[in-house]
């Protein structure tokens, strides 16, 4: 029997904040990254690592139901409840016995829940064990030595994972920036 869908399934199948649920390689480069700019000076908050297939399909339906704008088009995208396909393992009624009113309603809640503010994909780089959501920021000037021992002084805006010198900083080490998207590095970039 399923379960229509809601904020109640924000919290079922979690995901990580540990850089040690990511793949060994790139998990040892986050940290060595995360420790140089501690370092230096920063404050690093993680807000995802590993995120299991079930929670990515949960955010994936919910924000398509829902409705969002494409970063890339700016055109708004809505699917029908209807159009949900189902995972094994998940059973969630996402079409409310056919009351789209109700779906798209309880759609909009988990989306809130989750924090979504991106569309959701199915297979993502966390999903993988190959990506990290962090916010990064300091006052002042940042003084961080990159992968291969070089320092590095930030003294412009923005005091953020969005400075190019920190980016370059973070390619260094293998953890390479996303720049349409504030808080996601992984290990190529996407």
């Amino acid at each position: 029997m399923s379960e229509p869908s809601g904020p109640q399934w924000v919290a079922r199948f979690p995901g990580s904040t540990s850089p040690s649920d990511l793949l060994p390689e790139f998990r040892d480069r986050v940290q060595a990254f995360i420790s140089a700019m501690k370092n230096g000076g920063a404050n690093v908050k993680i807000s995802a690592t590993y995120r299991p297939p079930e929670r990515a399909y949960l955010m994936h339906w919910c924000s398509r139901i829902a409705g969002y704008t494409d970063p890339k088009t700016h055109q708004h995208v809505i699917d029908p409840p209807s159009a949900a396909t189902p995972m094994a393992g998940v059973a969630i009624d996402w079409t409310h016995g056919g009351d789209d009113s109700a779906a798209r309603a309880a759609a909009a809640a988990m989306v809130a829940g989750y924090g979504i503010k991106y569309p959701a994909v199915l297979v993502s780089r966390h999903t993988q064990r190959r990506a990290v959501d962090m916010t990064i920021d300091w006052t002042g000037t940042l003084t961080v030595r990159d992968f291969n021992g070089q320092e590095r002084r930030i003294t412009m805006p923005p005091r953020s994972g969005s400075n190019q010198i920190l980016v370059d900083v973070g390619r260094s080490f293998g953890v390479i920036k996303l720049m349409t998207d504030p808080p996601h590095w992984s290990d190529d970039g996407h």
